[in-house]
């Protein structure tokens, strides 16, 4: 899908996806239709017809619509829990930390107070402009290397050296999942499938016999539906873009609530 779409407030990509398949759907009907309608013209049961072929492709078009929200949805929550993961092990490594000995105690923690700030202010806005930045990684590294190189003097720093070194794997883990779990979207060739059917729908609809009024407002009402549908997919598509996706508060909260007395 198109990026600039991400780019706007969730109102707008909600009216421009139900504005788009209901212009579409009464433009067919209003200089469409009438050609349809000469070709089938002395065709008997053609309402009957159309409504059978209808519902067959509602049932398959309506599953595939469906399997695509609760994906996007499932991506989302799934990042979601690896941004909790993340603000998690930042949140007890800065307090297991917190009992090694001077320097190695205030050089780490200020790492780490640096880490989460780059994540919330650098890396955070980034992802938002569906961008991926190698700063996380590199300040990850410092961190590592300045834990390898503490030598415990005593079977309780040896302990908890042993869970520092536990918690800042599973940081990496959890980084590295989160990036990459934000790239993560609807392939393109679904995409296709599912563009193909909406104007697979709107040739079935220009297809039926009524009245054009009556035709123009049940087409406008089951397009705007569908218009829904697409902003609902879009929407959630991309876990990191976009207004309706995973924020950075819960890093701000660790922060805030854990590292900004010692920062002062």
């Amino acid at each position: 899908m198109l990026d600039f779409l991400y780019d706007l407030p969730n109102s707008t990509l909600a009216f421009l996806c139900s504005a788009v398949f209901v212009g579409v759907t009464w433009l067919g009907i209003l200089f469409v239709r009438p050609f349809l309608r000469l070709w089938l013209r002395g065709q008997t049961g053609c309402n009957d017809l159309v409504s059978q072929a209808a519902s067959g492709f509602g049932l398959l078009y309506g599953l595939l619509l469906g399997l695509l929200s609760v994906a996007a949805y499932q991506n989302l929550e799934k990042i979601q829990q690896y941004v909790g993961l993340e603000a998690a092990k930042i949140g007890s490594l800065y307090r297991t930390v917190a009992s090694y000995p001077e320097p190695t105690r205030g050089e780490i923690q200020g790492l780490l107070r640096d880490y989460i700030l780059f994540v919330i202010h650098k890396d955070w806005p980034a992802q938002k402009r569906g961008r991926s930045i190698s700063g996380g990684v590199e300040r990850l590294s410092v961190i590592q290397k300045r834990l390898t190189e503490f030598e415990p003097a005593t079977k309780t720093q040896e302990i908890l050296h042993s869970g520092a070194l536990e918690d800042l794997k599973d940081l990496r883990d959890a980084r590295q999942a989160r990036v990459a779990g934000s790239l993560v979207a609807i392939p393109g060739v679904l995409w296709y499938v599912v563009l193909v059917g909406a104007g697979v729908y709107m040739v079935l609809f220009w297809l039926l016999d009524a009245r054009i009024l009556v035709q123009l407002f049940l087409g406008g009402i089951v397009s705007f539906f569908l218009g829904v549908m697409f902003y609902l997919i879009i929407a959630m598509d991309r876990p990191t873009r976009g207004e309706v996706s995973v924020s950075a508060n819960i890093y701000r909260a660790v922060y805030d609530n854990l590292m900004s007395w010692d920062d002062r």
